[in-house]
């Protein structure tokens, strides 16, 4: 059990620290991130995913369905916690619900409020009268709903938390998590919405506030769950 428990970590922290080499890249090189949006923002891109059905309804019901399956999970968390022979669910349902309220939801826009960094759409390149700022700059270009970092693509990137959660099923996990979140960064980028390092630096935020969650969550229910074993 232990060597399992182990290499699952291993593997989280792989995919954690690979996370962070892709992030960093458009912070070295800013070109990065403008390369991208002209693509999809030029007059008449090669391929418009701005135009695809998906995609408008990823960018407008994505927040709604994780921040309802976020309530649902911390309200079934609570009802369980009542009854005894049901409290080792207790533990999934509260990392699913905690780690999407904190990640998805109260880091990522914590991160926004503090970097105010200005979306594609906003910046003078792209029509817009505000100025591109690379990311992790603190900058003063937005007032509202920033663009640093991506709430609608870390919700997609969550699945891939879920590889600690469910160690068995961890590859099905990562990989539904990469699909997710890179379908949703691009359905956030084509529209003029996010940056390449916005949707990049979702997923290490997402994976680091899991991380402690789960952390927290094993340390209370360890204790919790002892009398209920054999």
């Amino acid at each position: 059990m232990t060597q399992a428990v182990l290499r699952n970590r291993t593997v989280f922290l792989l995919v954690l620290g690979a996370s962070l080499v892709a992030a960093l890249l458009p912070v070295l090189w800013p070109q990065l991130d403008i390369a991208v949006s002209s693509y999809f923002l030029q007059p008449a891109p090669p391929i418009d995913p701005a135009q695809w059905k998906w995609v408008e309804l990823v960018n407008e019901y994505t927040p709604d369905v994780f921040r309802g399956l976020a309530m649902l999970c911390i309200a079934a968390w609570i009802i369980v916690s009542l009854l005894r022979r049901w409290r080792r669910a207790g533990i999934a349902l509260a990392f699913v619900g905690l780690s999407l309220t904190l990640g998805p939801g109260f880091v990522t826009w914590a991160v926004k409020e503090h970097t105010l960094r200005a979306r594609p759409f906003d910046v003078v390149q792209f029509g817009g009268a505000r100025e591109f700022t690379p990311a992790l700059t603190q900058a003063q270009q937005c007032t509202d709903n920033c663009a640093f970092t991506s709430g609608h693509t870390a919700c997609g990137f969550f699945f891939v938390s879920l590889m600690l959660l469910d160690p068995r099923r961890r590859w099905r996990w990562i990989a539904t998590g990469l699909l997710a979140g890179g379908l949703v960064a691009v359905a956030r980028i084509s529209v003029g919405a996010h940056w390449l390092s916005d949707a990049l630096w979702a997923l290490p935020i997402t994976l680091v506030t899991s991380a402690l969650v789960w952390v927290v969550l094993t340390f209370f229910y360890k204790y919790g769950q002892a009398p209920d074993r054999g």
